[in-house]
């Protein structure tokens, strides 16, 4: 498959992530990125701390439906031209694909395919595993090792992309750890179809609990095109307002970071520290321990300020 997007895109894409020193000199030649773990892992940090997990278009868009065409989503996120970043991100169907075309272009092997999520009850997954209303990248390096890359499912999503090893525990923000397990959900009639399983747990102590399931089976852009017209439509029936940003080492200022939160032992990599969350007119911070709240909103003019405040998004549609 061809990526959507331009060589001339990537190199303006590529700049605006903000690629750490050692990657800059692949700018110029976008398809000559480094196809290893290490590089992913970088452009995958800066991809999750620039772009961030918002469903503001579902609100604000005169069609209330979000539009996960390639093209559009490149030029919501950073102008027509690649020029004009809007500081805005897109629902789990607009990261998650343009992301995809990024990785195409720059010459990675990739597929998407479609995520069984389960519901949330006070921030907790429970219950059965609902129908298609999520994505993921997966990617396969030339050493043959596959991984699991989720841009965007908010604060509880992976800061690294995940190999597929079933039961490998991976560090994640704080306390919080994650895993891929392969085998089946809890419904299924046939066990010899086996599934992953995104779970997590806030602490080595905790029981694991797991958000979603997904197989190796290829999805198309027609195919989250159905799936759009359902989660688009759910995220404005419910009237549910997020933005989810992580942080990276380095570009704090201006947040309330309290004495020994943000460090980083490595300040030349791309290091997550935290993230920053607008829900339902509430803004709050966690970097890595307790959440807490900073600010919140009365009016649709606090919200509107508010936003451009926080995450520097003045542009809602």
């Amino acid at each position: 498959m061809i990526s959507a997007y331009s060589q001339d895109q990537l190199s303006k894409y590529l700049i605006y992530i903000a690629l750490p020193t050692p990657y800059e000199k692949y700018i110029s030649n976008p398809s000559s990125f480094p196809k290893t773990n290490e590089a992913l892992t970088a452009l995958f940090r800066c991809q999750i701390t620039r772009f961030p997990y918002d469903n503001l278009s579902v609100h604000y868009s005169a069609t209330n439906l979000a539009n996960i065409e390639p093209q559009s989503i490149y030029a919501k996120f950073l102008g027509p031209q690649g020029d004009q970043a809007t500081r805005r991100g897109g629902y789990c169907l607009e990261c998650s694909i343009f992301f995809h075309h990024v990785l195409l272009g720059l010459g990675f092997s990739v597929y998407l395919t479609g995520v069984r999520n389960r519901a949330r009850i006070d921030g907790i997954p429970q219950g059965e595993f609902k129908g298609w209303t999520h994505i993921v990248n997966i990617v396969r390096l030339p050493d043959g090792k596959e991984y699991h890359t989720d841009a965007a499912f908010g604060g509880d999503g992976p800061t690294r992309p995940l190999p597929l090893i079933s039961g490998k525990v991976w560090p994640n923000l704080g306390a919080q750890e994650v895993r891929l397990v392969y085998g089946n959900m809890p419904k299924q009639q046939r066990p010899e179809q086996k599934v992953w399983m995104y779970q997590y747990r806030n602490g080595a102590e905790k029981e694991w609990n797991t958000f979603y399931s997904f197989a190796e089976f290829e999805f198309f852009q027609d195919d989250f095109e159905v799936i759009n017209r359902y989660t688009s439509w759910e995220a404005r029936e419910r009237g549910n307002f997020w933005v989810v940003k992580f942080l990276r080492n380095g570009e704090t200022a201006g947040l309330p970071v309290l004495e020994g939160e943000a460090l980083n032992e490595r300040p030349e990599d791309v290091y997550v520290v935290g993230k920053i969350m607008f829900v339902n007119d509430v803004v709050k911070v966690n970097f890595g321990g307790r959440t807490r709240v900073i600010d919140e909103f009365k009016t649709e003019e606090e919200r509107v300020s508010g936003l451009k405040k926080w995450f520097g998004i003045s542009r809602l549609d």
